[in-house]
């Protein structure tokens, strides 16, 4: 049989755990021209979200633009990526289509060229070294407007991990940007974003250009009440039985994050795949959590080579005080640390996206953003 359980890929519309309300907002946004920020962190299915939503627009004939910002070295790179995209779909031929281009994106005075061999569309545009990247992309988003003013259909634009526009386009970002969409009330925008708390301040202090401008959707983990039908499912399908508390296990040490149950639960079907009569237990959980540490091995010895002394210990402080709590004296005393370092440490380790916070009703917890490398660190 073929495993249920799919990791290491993005995952297909069909193998989404629930996750209906957020690909219905998403849709809807991309249909009526609306504004969304999706927000959550690392492995909680942004991207299969997006997908899955831009492929029902797409069926309703809407004119989705969907880029991954960290796919790209630079906003000048995105923005050539953004004009091809808008040529792939405007569904005409070369000629016209060549036209139709160097009309929206004048400004921009796009190079485009068409390879028939994969039916891939490239754009280049004379950019000055100098020159700052931020008005291309504004112009890129004048360039998709101009194109929805003509296209009779649905048109919007989606960017997964769109923190690093703000970051590359500096200071003035949010304001240009914002400034932008409030003029395009004709195309619908998706921003998603992994830097929780970055994107957190951005849309929700008054101070910042996106304060409440939209829908916010903050993407946690899935009620286990969801998790544990689909997990037992999975085994079961294989004639496997299965120990409820091996679920519990995998929903423990995956910390109820999507990617990790997938792939936890993919190593633990893995190593029943050739018993007869097997029977998932706690057991070959910790077994398949072993075998997942020891592959993922080279890349953690290489991560935790890269720390300092006091990120190491503060590390193990968030393993040994369970995130909460590490400033107390106790934590300190304990684990040698310093409390002038704890929270700049703790910044330090969030914005390399190796901690994450989680504010929780009465004190601030924070998390490991993959808990097997927590696992290989308590090793």
């Amino acid at each position: 049989m073929i495993n249920p359980f799919q990791y290491g890929a993005e995952l297909k519309p069909a193998q989404l755990v629930n996750r209906k309300p957020e690909i219905r907002d998403v849709t809807r946004t991309l249909l009526e021209h609306g504004r969304l920020f999706l927000i959550g962190p690392r492995r909680h299915g942004k991207t299969a979200i997006l997908h899955a939503a831009s492929l029902v627009a797409r069926r309703e004939d809407a004119v989705v633009l969907s880029l991954d910002a960290e796919s790209y070295a630079g906003l000048d790179e995105l923005v050539r990526a953004l004009v091809a995209e808008a040529a792939r779909f405007l569904k005409s031929d070369v000629a016209r289509t060549g036209e139709k281009i160097l009309a929206f994106f004048s400004k921009l005075r796009p190079v485009i060229s068409y390879n028939p061999a994969d039916g891939e569309w490239s754009a280049t545009i004379a950019t000055d070294d100098r020159r700052e990247h931020l008005p291309l992309f504004i112009e890129a988003l004048d360039g998709v407007a101009r194109l929805a003013r003509q296209a009779e259909k649905p048109v919007a634009v989606v960017i997964d991990e769109f923190q690093k526009v703000i970051e590359w386009g500096g200071d003035n970002a949010e304001g240009q940007i914002r400034a932008a969409l409030q003029r395009h009330d004709e195309v619908g925008f998706v921003f998603a974003g992994s830097k929780t708390a970055m994107l957190n301040d951005m849309t929700l202090n008054p101070a910042r250009p996106f304060y409440r401008m939209g829908v916010r959707h903050f993407l946690g983990p899935l009620p286990r009440e969801e998790f544990r039908p689909f997990i037992t499912r999975g085994f079961e399908s294989a004639g496997h039985k299965v120990d409820p508390k091996a679920v519990e296990a995998i929903l423990d040490l995956a910390e109820d994050v999507p990617y990790n149950v997938q792939a936890l639960s993919s190593v633990a079907w893995d190593q029943l795949r050739d018993k007869t009569s097997a029977v998932l237990t706690p057991s070959v959980v910790h077994k398949a959590l072993d075998l997942l540490v020891s592959r993922d091995s080279p890349f953690y010895v290489t991560l935790w080579n890269g720390l300092t002394d006091v990120q190491k210990r503060l590390l193990r402080a968030v393993i040994h005080e369970h995130g909460v709590e590490l400033a107390s004296n106790a934590a300190v005393k304990s684990h040698g640390l310093a409390v002038s370092t704890v929270s700049k440490t703790l910044r330090l380790l969030e914005e390399r996206q190796i901690l994450r916070r989680e504010e929780q009703e009465k004190r601030l917890r924070w998390r490991f953003e993959d808990p097997f490398f927590a696992a290989w660190v308590a090793r």
